[in-house]
Formats: structure tokens, sequence, C-alpha cells
């Protein structure tokens, strides 16, 4: 089997090969990531989450603005003074320079469109010609000097990776809506210039790629570099860029996590996730479009359901596409005394970065649904066998104010729901003790079983429900794991008599 260093982030061989990734189902289960876990964002400075147990580690956000004063002069001081925190606590961090604010000296030598395109734009001013070459060549100077710097910072022991922002409008952002578009909107230079080209697609695609190389020279093989994801939807880069992704050196990120993509187009981002970080060629690092209410960028998205839930559903996705690094707004975790709320953080850092080590995996699990993008469920390292199994998906099922429910699936007698745990994972269990959770809605006083391989004899559990109305953990301490799926191809059964609605199983090692 053919081995992969996916990328350097430290001073020394020990700290740049971090791990040899291989994908699911390979004859060896590689080391995860040693940094893989939970990120603290956005926190405020009134109290650090770093004390939790659960984050690993954190984020350091600059503008270019004050790390380019002047045309040329670049002051990395507040970016070394962040990473110096980090540093102290033996701690890595995401580091990204942002495009809110651009530096001041541009806005004496390039054209401005004098309002604010989107609402990611800070200055005052309003929205630079960032297809304008002067523009393009002072963030391709400034990147190259900012990968300069990192590489020889005392503190680059801190950096998990840079993000790869374009920084074109604002900082994500590059698209202007047709009344935007022509010329004579735009407000030329003090100096009287003006790049005497309109702003086409095309323009904002050949921007991209000029930064994706840039971002390639200048950090790469010494430091990680997370690439926005949906670069990958329209086939914009070239076969040698793609490469980097199938070979580890590049890895993805975005900052649109919800408990499901919004709409069929979101899920080209999601795609690109499954295909190069759950598989384990690469890594992937997913920060939320929002906090659990809802509230992103002085706004607030209504939702028809629980913060509980929207907190849980967006960690398990992200678990599900194979991230590493999973990225927590400060606002979710000053609700962290909340029961609802520490579990699913403590659940999502359990499992991130296993995705594709079946053999060292604390667990496996199957979090069930059908929902309407990225339709089925939320899988780790187990399969519900859907052919094989007579249920029925559901929306909102249980209480709001329990974090299971947004979507469920369920049986009604003599049906069933059959699972097959990955066979590494399984392999790895077998003539081991370990423990299958399985949660369900306790909303009749009917009864229903589970069946487990163990051991090569069928293992069983029947529970008689109460009619509380909600969601319940049943554990099941099993001496010796058979899991060879001898239950006629699978390894764990579900029935029971009437109807019964279960959110998840999970197997623990």
């Amino acid at each position: 089997m053919d081995s992969v260093i996916p990328w350097a982030t430290g001073a020394t061989l020990s700290l740049g090969a971090l791990f040899c990734m291989a994908p699911v189902g390979a004859g060896a289960s590689p080391e995860p990531d040693p940094d893989r876990g939970l990120y603290a964002i956005w926190i405020s400075q009134q109290k650090s989450p770093f004390d939790l147990p659960f984050i690993k580690g954190g984020q350091v956000v600059c503008q270019w603005a004050e790390l380019e004063p002047e045309e040329g002069r670049y002051d990395f001081a507040p970016l070394d003074e962040k990473l110096k925190e980090f540093h102290l606590m033996g701690r890595k961090a995401s580091v990204q320079v942002n495009g809110n604010l651009k530096p001041a000296w541009l806005f004496s030598k390039v054209a401005v469109l004098p309002h604010a395109v989107h609402s990611q734009v800070r200055d005052k001013q309003g929205t630079l010609q960032y297809w304008d070459p002067i523009h393009r060549d002072a963030y391709r100077d400034f990147v190259m000097a900012y990968g300069k710097h990192l590489r020889q910072s005392p503190y680059r022991d801190s950096v998990l990776g840079v993000r790869l922002n374009f920084n074109a409008i604002g900082t994500e952002q590059g698209t202007l809506k047709p009344e935007e578009r022509s010329l004579d909107r735009w407000k030329p230079a003090p100096n009287g210039h003006i790049h005497n080209e309109p702003w086409t697609p095309e323009l904002f695609d050949k921007y991209r790629l000029g930064v994706v190389q840039t971002f390639i020279e200048a950090f790469r093989p010494d430091i990680g570099v997370f690439v926005r994801n949906n670069i990958l939807r329209n086939g914009l880069l070239d076969p040698e860029q793609i490469a980097m992704f199938e070979k580890g050196e590049l890895g993805l990120f975005h900052t649109s996590s919800e408990i499901q993509p919004r709409g069929a187009g979101g899920e080209g981002q999601y795609q690109a996730f499954l295909k190069y970080c759950r598989t384990g060629k690469t890594l992937g690092y997913a920060e939320s479009w929002a906090d659990a209410w809802g509230r992103h960028g002085g706004k607030t998205d209504p939702r028809p359901f629980s913060p509980y839930q929207w907190n849980y559903w967006r960690l398990l996705v992200d678990l599900h596409c194979g991230i590493s690094f999973i990225a927590i707004y400060g606002a979710d975790l000053r609700a962290h005394d909340d029961p609802e709320f520490r579990a699913a953080f403590e659940f999502a850092a359990r499992y991130a970065g296993f995705h594709a080590s079946p053999n060292q995996s604390p667990g496996a699990w199957v979090a069930l649904r059908q929902g309407q993008f990225l339709q089925g469920d939320y899988n780790f390292l187990m399969t519900r066998l859907p052919e094989r199994s007579g249920d029925v998906p559901l929306d909102n099922a249980g209480p709001d104010d329990q974090r299971f429910g947004r979507w469920a699936r369920a049986i009604e007698g003599p049906g069933q729901m059959l699972f097959r745990l990955d066979p590494q994972f399984a392999a790895s269990l077998r003539g081991n003790p370990c423990r299958i959770r399985l949660v369900y809605l306790d909303d009749g006083t009917n009864s229903l079983a589970i069946h487990w391989d163990e051991a090569g004899k069928p293992g069983a559990r029947a529970v008689q429900k109460s009619g509380m109305g909600r969601w319940k953990e049943l554990l099941i301490d099993v001496p010796e794991a058979g899991f060879g799926a001898g239950l006629d191809g699978a390894d764990i059964q579900l029935s029971g008599e009437g109807r019964n609605v279960f959110h998840m199983v999970e197997v623990l090692r």
C-alpha cells in the first residue's frame, strides 16, 4: 500500500510528517491526525474556552490592512502576537488573513465602486476593482511575504494550517451583480487610473486560480493550506492542483456547515469533503455558517427546530463528511454547561479525525435520517442496510429540548432495521469487550428489541417502553464482540412490536 504524507506543519520531520493516511478499506488503519478535534473560533475575550476538555485549539485572524500598512511594507507583529498565545498554551490554531479591510494605500491606486457590494466589505470607501493587475499583484506579493514570515516564525509550531482566502470582495466573495459591472459605475483612483476591463465571471475564475497557485508557492510543502472547497465545483483547477488533494498535499475547508446543505447547489461543497476527506485522502476543516441560534453577521436565520438540534446535527454532518478539525463558535461554547450542548461537543470530539482509521476509532455509528439534501443517514464506520430494512423516515420526532429528533426512522412490527459495521472496525473489536448504545423514542408502551452478533452467537435485549414521549438511551455491555455479520449478513438488528422510532445505533470500543 502506498502511503501519503499530507502536509508539514512543523519545523522538523517529526512534526511535519504527521501521519500516513489511507482510504477506508485499505489493508492498514492509519494514524489519525494528532491535532484532530474541536477548535474554538470567534470567542469573546471575557472568557477563554481553552479549559474545556473537548477543545483542542483555536483560531488566529488578522486583516490584510493591518499587516500591510504601506505598499510593500509588511508588519506581521499582530499575527505573531496572536500565535504566541497558542504557542505558550502548547496548542494550535488555524490562521487566516481576511480581506474585509483592504490596505489603505490600494485605494490611492485602484478604482472603487463607492459602496459595499457585500456585507463583508468594511472599507468606507467602497469595493475595490480587485481584478485590476495592481490589486492582483499586491495580493500576490502579500501572500508570498506572509508565507515567508510563517516559515521563519518562532511560533510556526502553533500553526494548524492557513486558510486560503481570495480576498477579492471582502474575504470570500467575488461576484458582481449585473448593475455593478459597467465601468461607468466605478470611480477612478485619485490619480485617474481605472482598469479598462469590465468584470466577468471568467475574470473572477482567473483571479481565483492565481490565488490558489500563489498559496501553493508561498506555503507548500512546509505549512498546510486549507483551500475553500467551492472552487472544486466547476472544474477550475488544473490536473496538478487536483492531484494535490488526491495526495493530501492540500486540505479543504468551508464556512458553511449546517445540518444539511442549503439546496442541491450547496451539496457540491459537501461532496468535495466526501470525495477527498472522508476517504482519507486529505484533511478537512469546517466552520458553521452561523451559531446554533442562527445568528451570523448581525442577522438571525429563522429555523423550524431548536438550537439543540441544529448544534448536534451540524456536528454529525461534519463527522459524516470526514472533517478532522471542527470549528465551534464561541456563542455555542458558552452553552457548554447545558447537558444537550455538552454531550454533542463530547461526541464530536471523540470521533473527529477517526473516519479513515477503523482499527483505532473509538466507535462506529449511524444517525438515522433521510433529509432533503445530502439524503440518507449520517454514518461513521457503520451503515444501515436499506434494501433489507423496512423503515420509514421521519422529520422532527420527539421534543425540541432534546438534540436527537430533527430526523429519525421508524419501523412497524414486524419490520426490522439491519446494520453492518465497517469490516476493519469489526475485526479490530472481535473477541474484545464493547458497548452498544441505542437511542430510541419512548413514545408508546409497546416493546422493541435489539439483536447483535456476539462471538458467533446472537445476543439480544428487549425493552418495554413507558410512553414518556422522550428520547432514551439504552447501553448494553458486550463482554466478547463477534460482529462477523452473523445475523444473515448484518451485525445488528432492530425490531419490535407496533411502531418504534430510532435515532442512532452506536458501537463503542
